[in-house]
């Protein structure tokens, strides 16, 4: 994780009194409830940038504190919870791993099973997005279809699990 970059608005102001044109500017963190938070600043020339420095880390939920001390089953649980969103993925992966150090061979029906999971789940997150920003746009109606249609989709992922 990138160490907190922390401005401070006197040595802006003094760059700004020595002439120098490029200035610093903070683009976030969002709201702490969007997901996948991001702090990046920018350094500017005008209105063109200069550099970006992501800055990582507002979300942080200590998921591998908690692994320490817990079997793998015990950890599973939390896969899901790293993007509530994206729950299948998550979990997907962390099997995925444990399955390859156990050496584990898994049947096909379930790889197959697993990968129209995982993008019925991707589909449902687009439907999020997509509805959200219709939100933004003014339309509330297309928000609500949205999330029927994301609905019909959770209705079919809780079948499987």
């Amino acid at each position: 994780m990138s160490t907190p970059v922390v401005l401070n608005p006197a040595e802006a102001a003094a760059a700004v009194a020595a002439g120098q044109e490029t200035f610093v500017l903070n683009l976030g963190p969002q709201h702490p409830a969007t997901h996948g938070v991001l702090r990046v600043k920018l350094t500017m020339d005008g209105e063109s940038i200069v550099r970006a420095e992501p800055v990582c880390g507002y979300i942080h939920r200590m998921h591998e504190k908690m692994g320490e001390n817990r079997t793998w089953a015990q950890f599973l649980p939390n896969t899901s919870r790293i993007d509530y969103l994206s729950a299948m993925h998550y979990t997907h992966a962390y099997v995925a791993a444990v399955e390859r150090a156990a050496q584990l061979e898994v049947p096909r029906r379930a790889e197959f099973v697993r990968v129209i999971t995982s993008e019925l789940n991707r589909i449902s997150s687009h439907l999020v997005w997509f509805g959200a920003f219709l939100l933004d746009l003014g339309g509330f109606t297309p928000l609500l279809y949205a999330f029927d249609d994301r609905e019909k989709i959770l209705d079919l992922l809780e079948r499987v699990t």
